[in-house]
């Protein structure tokens, strides 16, 4: 058997493993997340136009 029927052979037999599941959030939880990532968004772009005009 030549290498490159073995390793196609090798190939098809190996399978990934499955992803775990996302871990759920409560919606409360989820809600706040999404506040605090809006909330640095904002800090950050507020940042940017100061800086830029600055320049």
């Amino acid at each position: 058997m030549s290498i490159e029927v073995r390793q196609l052979l090798i190939r098809s037999q190996v399978t990934p493993a499955p992803a775990p599941p996302p871990a759920a959030l409560a919606p409360r939880e989820l809600q706040r997340l999404r506040e605090q990532l809006l909330a640095e968004c904002c800090a950050w772009l507020a940042e940017r136009l100061n800086a830029q005009r600055e320049r």
